[in-house]
């Protein structure tokens, strides 16, 4: 039965240009991943296996070995792991380079964009400046590398440079023209760039905020005007952010618009093609090249371009082949989420929406629906369904009433995407410009209004925005196989094998959901930079933080790793001082997460946190001391308080503690031999990142010799496990991505 089934698939050019991607795309994963023997084992075994059962031709087994390995040198030649800038970090320095993306205004009124420097290539972020894509300059400013993911479920801002071949970030305090030539290729793009900032400058005349900005999202990219902080708010909670940003479904509208326009006016087939092809390439150079607007327009131009020479596409096999065809490109395109998001939904349009379709079709009353009406109400549902699990993945977010936004401004958006690029288009007939966006504008500022209000609506109702924990790869990975199981069901009928494999894996799924916790007290000192930040789990499963870091760490270090792991109460918060760099979080936190209880002492069964302060002058010596006792382990958090302060408080504390947290990141007078030989302490905990004070102090960390010296610079995140007799010390390793033992003692009793 098995192998019949295989046999009849391979017959289907979909099911073998599918497989083909998959293994191709699987070597390319081996190659980030660090992986490439184990998913080449895993792939020969299945291989041979397949062959001496018969359920494959050798043939295929050896072509997809082959693909495999081919994805996998692609990536290895094509993707750098540095360049000639990154030994120069981090310097005062000046560069001579180009500008090759189209400068971008952020919402913190910068402009960023990508510089090359001879042959490699940094991001520049500089105050709001009037800049182009191809002009050259000479820059003055600060090399840095960029952050780190020093912490669990922290965005990895390096790697995610690394996917533009990218791996530094300068931050320009003074910008020089350079008068070099600009070669044909570079003086298109210019001068593209410069007709497009012309024609948003004209609509910016009709079209008011944040009209103007759905507009310029829609039509000319995310890069175009950058969109107020409540409209994204808006399209993030109605599930309407896709709007902002041009995408693969606006090629589609503009495409359908003009087929149907020219079509009624009777114009030749071949015609409409030939122009359609030349409207898609125009429109795609327009928006920036995005992944999925590149994805939208190839797939269109191969069928387009087929359909003059009389040939058919396999929708599938033309998805799968635009995608190696992209990947081949550069490999990196896989770690792009427009990318993963644009491929998976169109997947998913075309097998599951086409199952739903022609299972709807079956009834009379939906034959008498024109196809884009049904349609129109089955692609948001199809497209929802796929695109959730990738959401809650990199986001934590699950949008209630997106289906239903959706379905309720397709309309009005497919008018604004094609009126607005055609608005676009007659514009650049200077004569005829301010005559052309004055009457169109008037017309599309309804439906751009009308596609707000739909926002804000669906935005404002209660749960819009569901905050979700971080699924693994695992989890996604049987989420998608129910679907396609469903899909195949829906396809070919009720089956008992295919839904006792659904159930099956459903129970795996939710079985996977049920989180254990440990009965262990842990400690997380999170990697804030030059501040403080801990998170502490009680043996009973509740959270405590001591300082909050500061408030440009909170949503990437923080609150994302609260988020990953479903963390909603927050018995307590203790904020040693009001220092940015202790207290700069703890609004955000409040905001975001019930916090019960603020600088009040804790207890609970075997565990006791207390708190003590000198009382001096000074912010840093009057900061609170705290001491988390559990059994006969404890730590002491000095917050940035020194000797001073500890004499004041030194009867309350026991002798021979395990943790401390040094005061002050380490500075100067926070430690000395006496106190020392009253804490005993083993281990010695420094918050600390890069600065100007000169932390931590040499003499500090002289003192500290005798101890078990950990810095968040050095090792990352720590985390400290204990059941109150033994205690182990965690660091995070960046390449792993998970916390590694470091260390591991037996503690002693307090005296």
């Amino acid at each position: 039965m098995l192998r019949q089934t295989i046999n009849s698939a391979l017959q289907s050019k979909n099911s073998v240009m599918f497989i083909t991607a998959i293994v191709f795309m699987t070597g390319i994963m081996a190659y980030f991943h660090n992986s490439a023997v184990l998913c080449a084992a895993i792939l020969t075994i299945a291989g041979i296996i397949a062959v001496l059962k018969n359920y494959l031709d050798i043939k295929y087994v050896l072509f997809w070995i082959f693909m495999f390995y081919f994805g996998f040198f692609n990536a290895s030649f094509k993707i750098h792991s540095t360049d000639s800038l990154v030994p120069l970090t981090p310097a005062k320095t000046t560069l001579q380079g180009q500008i090759v993306t189209i400068p971008n205004i952020t919402k913190n009124d910068k402009t960023r964009f990508f510089f090359k420097v001879d042959d490699a290539k940094t991001l520049v972020t500089i105050p709001k400046s009037d800049l182009n894509i191809g002009d050259s300059y000479e820059i003055k400013g600060y090399l840095r590398t960029p952050f780190k993911a020093s912490n669990p479920s922290q965005f990895d801002y390096g790697k995610y440079l690394r996917n533009f071949d990218t791996f530094t970030v300068f931050y320009a305090t003074e910008i020089t023209p350079l008068n070099k030539m600009l070669t044909p290729k570079w003086k298109f793009l210019h001068d593209l760039n410069n007709l497009r900032n012309r024609i948003i400058a004209t609509h910016a005349q009709y079209l008011k905020s944040p009209n103007l900005e759905i507009l310029g999202g829609i039509v000319f990219g995310d890069d175009a005007v950058a969109p107020p902080d409540y409209i994204k708010s808006s399209f993030i909670n109605s599930g309407l952010l896709h709007i902002l940003a041009a995408s693969g479904m606006n090629v589609a509208f503009i495409f359908g618009f003009w087929y149907f326009i020219l079509r009624r006016l009777r114009v030749p087939y071949k015609i409409i093609n030939i122009t359609g092809m030349g409207l898609i390439i125009l429109y795609t150079l327009m928006t920036g090249l995005g992944p999925s607007v590149i994805r939208a327009a190839l797939m269109l131009l191969f069928i387009l371009a087929g359909k003059l020479i009389d040939r058919t596409a396999h929708s599938v096999s033309l998805l799968a082949f635009v995608a190696m065809l992209m990947l081949i490109y550069n490999p990196a395109f896989i770690n792009d989420v427009g990318f993963q998001l644009s491929f998976l939904v169109t997947f998913g349009i075309l097998t599951t929406g086409a199952a739903v379709f022609d299972y709807l079709e079956r009834y009379e009353s939906i034959k008498r629906m024109p196809d884009w009406l049904v349609g129109g109400m089955i692609i948001p549902v199809v497209a929802q369904i796929w695109v959730a699990p990738v959401q809650m993945f990199y986001f934590n977010t699950f949008s209630t009433y997106s289906v239903f936004a959706n379905i309720a401004s397709m309309l009005f958006l497919s008018v604004v995407s094609f009126g607005g690029f055609l608005s676009s288009i007659l514009a650049i007939f200077t004569p005829f410009t301010e005559l052309v966006c004055r009457v169109l504008d008037f017309i599309l500022n309804y439906f751009l209004s009308a596609i707000v209000w739909i926002s804000d609506f669906f935005s404002s109702l209660p749960h819009s925005l569901l905050t979700t924990t971080h699924p693994c790869i695992l989890q996604v990975l049987m989420y998608y196989a129910v679907v396609l199981l469903i899909t195949l069901m829906i396809k070919i009928g009720f089956n008992k094998k295919l839904m006792a494999s659904i159930v099956a894996i459903i129970a795996v799924l939710t079985l996977s959901t049920i989180h254990i916790p440990n009965k262990k007290l842990e400690i997380i000192v999170f990697d804030v930079q030059n501040a403080d930040a801990f998170l502490v789990k009680t043996p009973q499963n509740k959270y405590i933080f001591i300082d909050t870091g500061k408030p440009s760490q909170t949503d990437v270090v923080l609150l994302k790793y609260l988020k990953d792991r479903g963390i909603k109460n927050i018995e307590g918060m203790i904020i040693t001082h009001s220092d940015k760099d202790h207290a700069g979080g703890a609004e955000a936190l409040v905001k975001n997460r019930n916090v019960k209880n603020i600088n009040t002492e804790y207890e609970e069964k075997d565990l006791k946190i207390t708190n003590r302060k000198a009382n001096l002058k000074g912010d840093n010596e009057n900061s609170i001391i705290t001491l988390l006792s559990y059994k006969d382990f404890d730590m002491l958090f000095m917050g940035d308080a020194g000797t001073e302060s500890f004499e004041r408080v030194k009867s309350g504390i026991p002798s021979n503690i395990e943790v401390l947290k040094v005061g002050h990141h380490g500075g100067s007078r926070v430690v000395s031999e006496e106190m020392l030989e009253h804490l005993k302490n083993e281990v010695s905990v420094i918050s600390v990142g890069q600065n100007n004070y000169g932390h931590p102090n040499r003499k500090t960390l002289d003192l500290l010799k005798d101890t078990n010296i950990y810095r968040t610079d050095c090792h990352n995140s720590i985390k400290i496990i204990t059941d109150g007799k033994v205690y182990t010390v965690l660091t995070y390793d960046t390449a792993k991505r998970k916390y590694v033992k470091a260390a591991q003692k037996t503690c002693v009793p307090a005296e």
